[in-house]
């Protein structure tokens, strides 16, 4: 009985907000992003462009910001690394693609924010461990995966 007593407290406790919040952000993400058709995705509550796919290959934040300033794509080539502000969870979720690492105790891949100082998670299910931190702490000879944003206000 006290088994099951410390089951449905965890049940009530944990999961049941999870799935509601999952439940709340799948419907809050639909309509919000738009694939362009061009390789790029339309974030249309935080109006940023997002880049659909990755740089494939990790690099260090110098060659990191180097890439975004030679991207050109979806006809636009102003884009940037993105801020932690930036990155949600229906960001996380609409812009999913395979994870690269093939290491089975890897839950997500490692991409550069505009802080050198700051990695962002991509290609993680929040549903898949709730340990998973909003932002990583990077050295100054770390290497990660690019996802390059470009803001779509003016000014």
């Amino acid at each position: 009985m006290r088994k099951l007593q410390k089951f449905s407290f965890i049940f009530i406790a944990f999961v049941l907000p999870l799935i509601s919040y999952l439940g709340n952000s799948s419907i809050a993400a639909k309509g919000r992003f738009i694939d362009n058709g061009d390789g790029t995705v339309t974030d249309t509550k935080l109006q940023l462009m997002w880049q659909k796919g990755d740089s494939r290959e990790e690099m260090t934040f110098e060659r990191a910001q180097a890439y975004c300033r030679h991207l050109d794509l979806g006809k636009h080539n102003d884009w940037r690394l993105p801020r932690l502000d930036e990155v949600d969870t229906a960001t996380v979720i609409e812009l999913m693609m395979p994870m690269h690492s093939t290491l089975p105790y890897v839950r997500f891949d490692l991409y550069w924010s505009s802080d050198p100082t700051v990695l962002l998670p991509f290609n993680y299910h929040p549903a898949r461990g709730t340990e998973v931190l909003r932002a990583y702490p990077a050295g100054k000879n770390d290497r990660a995966y690019v996802r390059a944003v470009r803001s779509m206000r003016k000014g």
